[in-house]
């Protein structure tokens, strides 16, 4: 049997990942800032420079928002008692990578090392540059994007999946989740993944027969995959039949974060190379 792709699909495999990474749609903007006015006034000008600003007044409404759509960018104007208490919250922030940027009266020495070390990825001065604003987000998002690496997650566990998929996602990865296996082919061909995770255990097709399916095809015979299950013991077995890892459930935020990024990565390097 040949695998081999026809050269038309050979061409459209080699898209750069910039290219399948470039969003369709106004980069995802939230603004918080206390003062509602002031929030509104930039909310409108930045949606002038192409992109799409939600403002919020209220931490918890900005919290809840993030978790239920993760943004691209977050403003936040630390001035006041509620936005330093806001961003001593977002500090601490476990799992989310997007780039966080300060606006500030304040130009000393301290607050300024503060935002380095609490990870902010700018710190601009009242009264604003729009400008250099913008730029700066804009910067600062295609460099996330760029390291967004596209995850396949297969679980017939609706809400496992959706945990996962909410984990990776809101580290910036690019995530589509499907609980039949069966759709794996037409995953594969059309979200073109870098590294599928898939749960060992499911119903007509488990994780090791799927996996045997995926390595079939010579254009899948090198992707990623990485195996959820409570059943420790399997291991050595999901290794042998071509899985590249194995994490025991329940798994940590991090440790998922972290494993898929450095098999991701290690398989964009490779295509890179040839």
């Amino acid at each position: 049997m040949n695998n081999d792709l026809p050269e038309s699909e050979k061409i459209n495999e080699e898209e750069s990942f910039e290219e399948l990474n470039q969003a369709d749609y106004r980069s995802l903007v939230y603004l918080y800032f206390p003062d509602i006015d002031a929030g509104q006034q930039l909310a409108a000008t930045l949606e002038l420079y192409q992109h799409e600003v939600l403002c919020f007044t209220e931490a918890d409404e900005l919290q809840s928002a993030i978790m239920v759509r993760m943004p691209q960018a977050l403003v936040v104007d630390v001035d006041s008692p509620a936005g330093m208490a806001t961003r001593k919250k977002i500090a601490n922030r476990v799992i989310s990578n997007f780039p966080i940027i300060y606006i500030s009266e304040m130009d000393d020495f301290t607050q300024r090392l503060a935002a380095v070390r609490e990870g902010a990825a700018g710190y601009f001065l009242k009264p604003l540059d729009i400008e250099a604003l913008s730029a700066k987000i804009d910067e600062k998002i295609a460099r996330n994007e760029v390291l967004a690496y596209r995850i396949l997650v297969v679980d017939d566990d609706e809400m496992l999946a959706a945990y996962y998929d909410a984990i990776l996602s809101s580290a910036g990865m690019h995530v589509k989740a499907i609980n039949d296996p069966s759709e794996i082919l037409e995953s594969l061909k059309k979200f073109k993944p870098e590294l599928v995770l898939t749960d060992l255990n499911m119903p007509v097709c488990n994780g090791l027969e799927m996996a045997q399916i995926i390595r079939q095809n010579n254009r899948y015979i090198d992707i990623p995959i990485v195996f959820l299950s409570t059943e420790v013991q399997k291991q050595m077995t999901a290794i042998e039949t071509g899985a590249d890892d194995f994490l025991g459930k329940p798994i940590d935020p991090e440790k998922l974060i972290s494993t898929i990024a450095s098999r991701a990565e290690r398989y964009r390097n490779l295509r890179k190379q040839r």
